[in-house]
């Protein structure tokens, strides 16, 4: 991998041009009034600036990668919880058993690892100076790791062309999807009554960004649960996500809907919900309090700890203490009522996970 060419310390100054529909200087100086010159409500430019946005252009790129090398870059997993789920991901089998450099276990978790897929996508930072300044760090196999999916998506896109956006897939499978917009609104707006989709699904409706886990299981639930075409989700995520890379979030849809390559049959809409159960399962391992959910699905904040996950196994004593009413405070699961695994016991397999359709 080459060397980062060095930045330039000056530009030359640029040329004036007139170009039709360009924004005034002084509209351009103030971001509420090119936001509302642009055709954003009152009301929508203040929820914009209620967010905590993280701090934007190169410098942010730098301070944020800065940050990254001086407390996780030689992180040595001292700290790591050693009972954290990973059974519902592809890790490696020496993750728990000394130092982790690929960082699998920040795969289970909501804040994500290095966080800067943002910078990276609208050209902050190069993904080559990341490569050539992590390289003396004890972690640098995760940032490769990371790296190297990135470029993989890329050579996947320039192979496959448009196929990467047919309903169909590179693998042109065929197999029935349904378009209904209440139900894609319902996901889209973290209103499905599964609590861990729900505090996935708001985060990245207000903040724009959300970890890995949660993009996968989000996705998977969207397309194998509720069964809808894989586009409506990739289209979502396209216009929400401020990391957005055309070949990553086509790449990982096509991948979550299991149309990447020829496959057999057996990839409709899974009646059983084993797999979302199994999912779940290894989330309300990992946040056995559900404070990822509490945080960003408020009306279940009042819930108790063994209720979070599964808030449609409360009775109707419970709801009347946590002043929670499933269809009224919060929506009743779309899905049904899901049975997960104990917190300390991972699933055998995707049989050990059933629905209660009653």
């Amino acid at each position: 991998v080459r060397a980062p060419v060095a930045a330039p310390r000056c530009f030359p100054a640029a040329a004036e041009l007139q170009l039709p529909g360009e924004l005034p200087p002084e509209v351009l100086a103030d971001d509420k009034a090119a936001l509302r010159h642009l055709g954003y409500s009152d009301e929508e430019i203040a929820e914009a600036f209620s967010q905590e946005d993280p701090q934007g252009g190169e410098d942010g790129a730098q301070n944020a990668f800065e940050t990254w090398l001086s407390q996780k870059g030689n992180a040595t997993g001292a700290s790591m919880a050693a009972d954290w789920a990973d059974w519902d991901l592809p890790v490696s089998e020496t993750a728990k058993s000394g130092h982790d450099s690929l960082a699998w276990e920040n795969l289970s978790r909501s804040s994500g690892w290095m966080r800067l897929s943002n910078y990276l996508a609208v050209g902050c930072i190069s993904a080559r100076e990341v490569f050539a300044r992590a390289q003396s760090c004890l972690n640098f196999p995760g940032v490769v790791h990371r790296l190297m999916w990135r470029e993989w998506h890329r050579l996947n896109a320039i192979k496959w062309g448009r196929r990467l956006f047919w309903l169909q897939g590179p693998g042109r499978v065929e197999r029935p999807w349904r378009s209904d917009p209440e139900v894609a609104a319902a996901w889209k707006l973290g209103n499905t009554g599964v609590p861990y989709i729900d505090a996935c699904m708001r985060e990245l409706r207000q903040t724009g960004w959300l970890a890995y886990k949660g993009r996968k299981t989000a996705g998977h639930f969207m397309v194998f649960d509720l069964g809808l075409d894989w586009r409506i989700g990739a289209f979502h995520y396209e216009e929400v996500l401020l990391d957005y890379d055309c070949a990553m979030n086509y790449g990982n849809w096509v991948t979550v809907a299991k149309v990447d390559k020829p496959r057999g049959g057996g990839y409709g809409v899974d009646e059983t919900h084993a797999d979302l159960c199994w999912k779940l399962s290894a989330e309300k391992a990992n946040d056995p309090t559900g404070e990822y959910i509490r945080r960003w699905v408020p009306e279940l904040e009042k819930v108790p700890d063994k209720y979070i996950h599964a808030p449609w196994a409360m009775s109707e004593k419970d709801m009347a203490e946590s002043g929670c009413k499933l269809g009224q405070h919060y929506p009743e699961s779309m899905v049904g009522r899901l049975v997960l695994s104990s917190p300390s016991a991972a699933p055998e397999n995707l049989e050990a996970s059933k629905v209660d359709q009653n």
